[in-house]
C-alpha cells in the first residue's frame, strides 16, 4: 500500500473553509498522513531533518496550499528552501535523489472564480502557468508528477455541496493512490 503525505501550507487551518474540507475529506484514510505546516511551525523554525525523514517515508506527496500572490504561503515557501536540499532532494549531476520517483501532487485553492485564470480573464493567464515553479522543483527534485488539483472561488461563498463535492473528489484521488 502507497503512505501519501499530505502537506498543508494553510496559515490558519481552522479558519479556512475550503482547504479545510479538502483535508478532512483524507483525515480519515489510513494510508494518508496530514502534516500541518502552520501548526508543527508557528515559529517558523523547520527540523529538516524530521522533514526529511517524513518525506523519505511516503510514496506520494500532496502539496496543499491557498494561492498567495500567485504563489505558495510564506511558511511553505521557506519549508521549500530549506527541506529541498543539494544532494538530498535534487542532484546536480543527474544521479537519483531521495525523491526520484515518488508521486507529487499540488493542490490549490483561489480566491476568484476559475474564469478569471484564462488569457481572457483578470490575471490573463492560467493558474498552472503562474504556479509553474511548483512544476519547475518537482521535476528537478525527480517526482513523478502528477495532474495538479484546483479548487477556485473560495472567496467567493462556495456553498456546502460544491465544497463536499471537491472534497469527494480529492477523497477519491487520494484514495486511488493507496493501491
Amino acid at each position: 500500500m502507497s503512505k501519501v503525505l499530505l502537506v498543508v501550507g494553510h496559515p490558519d487551518l481552522s479558519r479556512s473553509k475550503a482547504n479545510a474540507a479538502l483535508v478532512d475529506a483524507v483525515r480519515e484514510l489510513a494510508h494518508v498522513t496530514v502534516h500541518d505546516l502552520y501548526a508543527a511551525y508557528p515559529d517558523f523554525r523547520i527540523d529538516v531533518d524530521a522533514e526529511q525523514a517524513l518525506l523519505a517515508e511516503h510514496d506520494v506527496i500532496v502539496f496543499q496550499h491557498p494561492v498567495f500572490w500567485y504563489n505558495t504561503t510564506p511558511l511553505f515557501k521557506q519549508w521549500q528552501d530549506k527541506v529541498f536540499t543539494l544532494g538530498w532532494a535534487f542532484t546536480m549531476d543527474g544521479s537519483p535523489s531521495q525523491l526520484a520517483g515518488k508521486k507529487a501532487v499540488v493542490a490549490v485553492t483561489a480566491g476568484v472564480p476559475a474564469d478569471h485564470y484564462t488569457p481572457e480573464g483578470s490575471n490573463k493567464t492560467t493558474l498552472e502557468t503562474l504556479l509553474s515553479n511548483w512544476h519547475a522543483t518537482l521535476r528537478l527534485c525527480q517526482f513523478d508528477i502528477q495532474p495538479m488539483v484546483e479548487l477556485y472561488g473560495t472567496a467567493f461563498g462556495l456553498s456546502d455541496q460544491d465544497l463536499a463535492t471537491a472534497g469527494k473528489q480529492y477523497n477519491e484521488l487520494l484514495a486511488s493512490f493507496a493501491a
